[in-house]
């Protein structure tokens, strides 16, 4: 590779960009004049709101049921609320309250305690949902409560009593946070997620064009044919977007900046006139750096698959909609950053951004969101530079879209990687409304009715559909008996080794004792344990094989059998929903996925799940037996002298296993 030839590609697409005025407009000035008229002018207009509220006043009607000396001075007090009418209670009170005359009903009732003494009650009447409605009850209930203080007072004096036992305990505020820090709490809460999606914003802006774009134009094939190389020409394109991403963030955080600091310098609060520190500033763009280079590569992904620029959009916003999810955790309070969280995708960045405004970070988090968003930036600029040297990729026709016309006339056009994602949606979207509905209700027979009509019976009746095979689609094909023979020694070793990785993640990120009790509960369901294992062993290993091993593999094979596999396995640990399994699960995935495509038979893959999912089922139903507290510490968790003998036998029978099924791999593509 040549990097002066890159930075040619880079000059030439950087200056393309900048030569486009409306580019230019949106990336850059659009930011510059909409952050002051939106932040300042809605406060201000907000100030002005409140103001015009105070000054209009209410109109307030008094029922009063007890009519004695101190109703009578609670509604004398309430004259004193400026511009405010008080009225008394008429048989059109009510029509004037619906009418909007009024703004609320004072009623006064009174009661008598066990003692003789009397309790006055007082009910406010008013439309939570109107500003002023609420500003109306605010001040009532403002008044009254001076009123309730002074009455208190006289009551006691009248008694003998000194008034200053009503404030026996007095609680005066301490606070130790800066006005620096108090500022960062304010801007943490939205501010990341305003920077993520201006992010993903201004690299999307030109991702699209850079290369869906130059298709439609067919202008791509004459960069193609010069003597610059393809990964060369990648490496331009994707430092283009890093720096229209990058500039287009700065941009939009200076001018967020400068707005919020001249509306809070108009007013008269403790945060005025701070600034965001310099050294915050920095770790900020130094932490932005690697989520730009992420969106960068997976935009310019998915400009490199699509045909034009009309199918990269679609493409894009389903990844923006992903990115607005995870930045709205920034939202939450509750939620702060640490090293767990700082393993996660774009929440990440978001946590860190708000840990670093209000100053609560450590060194080894920023460098594990740097670290675990570099790893997917690698990969997924891998799959562009895979998929630019594809030519079927590259120029892909209508026919290989698999368009609805193309699919009467070729079936098999279905099976693409946009189709596969679809579906895979819409199998997670059911699982998670539909599948935990009928689990709540009745665990075992919604754990059956998931698994036979949520997951295998829709792949059955597409397949029907289109009127293909399911014997040559999902691999129903007769193993190679020798290989099926060395299926138990891999299932059971990589259980136990998977099973150890999930008790290590435990020690470093601890699981919620909640999830674990949930856990438990599904192994000890009030059913005979054949039926147990049905629904916990058999028919996943049989249903969700043929789901992802079967069915959504076929998607992604097209172009590239392992990225199948690895895919495959990604989606099959999301479709668990459970974030504290994911890397076991994904390990098991990626494993299920080789012995299918390597026997060219899913039954290897359905019967090594079948085993895994077993041993979990025996180990926790027969965690008292003697044999089981001999390889199981407390019942639960395996001895991690384990982990040595279930490496050797993994490795060997794994390596037997490619050896017996070699030549597999080939003959079970199609």
């Amino acid at each position: 590779m040549n990097f002066k030839h890159s930075l040619v590609i880079y000059r030439k697409e950087l200056m393309e960009v900048l030569r486009d005025k409306r580019t230019i407009f949106t990336t850059f000035i659009l930011p510059i004049i909409l952050y002051p008229l939106i932040i300042v002018g809605f406060n201000s207009i907000m100030i002005r709101q409140t103001k015009s509220l105070e000054e209009r006043g209410a109109t307030v009607a008094v029922q009063d049921s007890v009519n004695n000396n101190i109703s009578r001075q609670l509604i004398q007090d309430l004259t004193k609320i400026k511009n405010y009418t008080i009225i008394p209670y008429s048989e059109t009170t009510s029509w004037l309250y619906e009418n909007k005359d009024i703004q609320s009903i004072v009623t006064i009732r009174d009661s008598l305690g066990s003692d003789g003494t009397q309790f006055f009650k007082v009910y406010i009447q008013y439309d939570k949902s109107k500003e002023q409605s609420r500003m109306v009850f605010n001040k009532l209930s403002e008044q009254l409560s001076k009123t309730e203080k002074e009455l208190q007072k006289e009551l006691l004096q009248s008694s003998g009593i000194s008034p200053d036992f009503l404030n026996l305990i007095d609680i005066r505020e301490r606070d130790t946070s800066s006005a620096q820090k108090k500022m960062g709490m304010l801007l943490g809460m939205f501010l990341p997620y305003i920077v993520i999606m201006m992010l993903f914003a201004g690299a999307s802006i030109v991702a699209a064009d850079l290369v869906a774009g130059e298709k439609e134009r067919r202008t791509l094939e004459t960069l193609l044919v010069s003597s610059v190389g393809r990964l060369e020409i990648v490496c331009g394109k994707y430092l283009t977007i890093i720096t229209l991403a990058m500039l287009n963030m700065i941009v939009n955080l200076f001018s967020i900046s400068f707005s919020l600091k001249f509306m809070l310098a108009n007013q008269s609060t403790e945060m005025a006139g701070v600034a965001l520190p310099l050294n915050a500033i920095l770790i900020l763009l130094i932490a932005m750096i690697p989520l730009a280079t992420l969106f960068a590569a997976i935009l310019l992904s998915i400009s490199t698959f699509s045909r034009n620029i009309k199918e990269a959009r679609s493409y894009e916003q389903p990844l923006l909609i992903i990115a607005m999810l995870l930045g709205m955790v920034s939202f939450f309070p509750a939620i702060e950053i640490n090293n767990l969280m700082a393993l996660i995708p774009i929440v990440n960045i978001a946590l860190l951004f708000k840990g670093v405004l209000i100053n609560e970070f450590t060194i080894s988090q920023i460098l594990l969101t740097i670290f675990s968003t570099v790893v997917l930036d690698v990969i997924a600029i891998i799959i562009t530079i895979k998929l630019f040297n594809t030519e079927s990729v590259l120029f892909r026709t209508e026919e290989e879209s698999g368009g609805l016309k193309v699919l009467k006339r070729k079936p098999k056009t279905f099976f693409n990687p946009y189709n596969g994602i679809l579906y895979f949606s819409i199998a997670l979207i059911v699982l998670y409304y539909l599948g935990s509905y009928w689990q709540a209700k009745d665990l075992f027979s919604g754990l059956i009715q998931t698994e036979i009509i949520i997951i295998a019976l829709p792949v059955l009746l597409i397949l029907r559909l289109l009127r293909l095979k399911p014997k040559e689609v999902l691999r129903l094909k007769n193993p190679n008996w020798n290989s099926f023979l060395l299926i138990p020694f891999i299932a059971v070793s990589a259980q136990i080794i998977v099973s150890i990785i999930s008790q290590l993640i435990n020690i470093v990120f601890p699981f919620p004792e909640k999830y674990l009790e949930a856990l438990s509960q599904l192994y000890k369901m009030n059913e005979t344990p054949w039926k147990v294992f049905m629904a916990i062993a058999l028919l996943p290993g049989i249903c969700e094989e043929l789901l992802f091993r079967g069915f959504i593999i076929r998607f992604f094979e097209k172009y590239s059998v392992r990225w199948a596999v690895v895919i495959s396995a990604i989606l099959f640990a999301a479709y668990h929903l459970d974030p504290f399994r994911f890397v076991p699960v994904l390990l098991l995935g990626l494993l299920l996925g080789y012995l299918a495509i390597r026997s060219c038979s899913i039954y290897a893959s359905m019967f090594s799940h079948i085993i895994i999912n077993g041993i979990a089922f025996v180990l926790v139903t027969y965690s008292n037996t003697g044999w089981v507290k001999f390889i199981a510490k407390d019942g639960e968790n395996l001895n991690y002298w384990l982990i040595v003998p279930a490496l050797i036998i993994f490795c060997i029978s794994l390596y037997a296993f490619h050896k017996v099924t070699a030549k597999g791999e080939e003959k079970c593509v199609e």
